[in-house]
């Protein structure tokens, strides 16, 4: 919880201009009571603690604007927000409070998700791996209520752009997250999990999962600034993907 104590008592969103640095501000006013000493001091924190705060305060403020894409936040995606703290990152009552408050503050503010994209694209566009992540998550929150709404795409696409990921990524990811809530029992939705097409050779299967794996091992990921609590979704997704793989391979055989 470094990251969590350390924008508390550092004021790190004094530190970081636009979107975020404000959503930060507001979130903690309203966690610790808009106390004074949340902003009194600057600088309590190492960077991979600025870099997790960043992406974590990053994650909610697009799930707030994901989930009033359609104008308004109803009572099932407010379950799905609290399904997902709980169960996808497990988080403790103080993170999910700080969550929560993210959440409230960055969908009701006048930025639009694609100013919050943005501001993260100009912050981690050169690191596509946590990129690819975020992405991965945003899919996973759009996909909560088993949907992928016109609105909810719109998003994820200006997020693909601000993120500079490539549509062949995209494409990838679309069809992983949109075909798992298909009623098919093929093997489609594994070759879809892989990024692959079902007369893929064994070779490309193969190098296809070690990618995928490496994407999602959360020891990669981790040392690149990933909070902590985003590690039981990292397991999660290395779980499906080496699932798919066994999947996949099982009935080549």
């Amino acid at each position: 919880m470094g990251w969590l104590s350390g924008i508390i008592g550092g004021g790190l969103g004094a530190m970081i201009a636009g979107p975020f640095g404000a959503v930060m501000g507001a979130a903690i006013g309203a966690s610790m009571g808009n106390s004074k000493n949340s902003q009194r001091r600057i600088g309590g924190f190492n960077q991979s603690q600025q870099r997790q705060a960043i992406f974590f305060t990053a994650a909610f403020s697009m799930v707030g604007k994901l989930a009033k894409a359609d104008g308004r936040v109803c009572p099932e995606e407010i379950a799905a927000i609290e399904k997902i703290c709980k169960e996808a990152l497990r988080l403790d009552e103080q993170t999910r409070t700080y969550a929560i408050n993210v959440f409230t503050q960055a969908k009701d503010r006048p930025e639009s998700f694609a100013d919050y994209a943005r501001q993260f694209g100009e912050m981690f566009a050169s690191d596509q791996q946590l990129c690819n992540f975020m992405m991965s998550f945003l899919f996973e929150v759009a996909m909560a209520d088993g949907e992928l709404h016109p609105q909810e795409e719109m998003m994820l696409l200006e997020a693909k752009t601000a993120f500079r990921i490539p549509e062949s990524i995209y494409q990838s990811l679309r069809s992983r997250y949109v075909g798992l809530h298909s009623t098919s029992v093929s093997l489609n939705k594994h070759y879809e999990n892989l990024g692959i097409s079902s007369d893929a050779t064994d070779a490309e299967v193969k190098k296809a999962y070690r990618k995928k794996a490496i994407e999602f091992h959360p020891d990669k990921i981790e040392g690149k600034g990933l909070p902590p609590e985003f590690i039981k979704f990292a397991n999660d997704q290395l779980a499906e993907i080496n699932e798919s793989y066994d999947a996949i391979m099982a009935a080549r055989k």
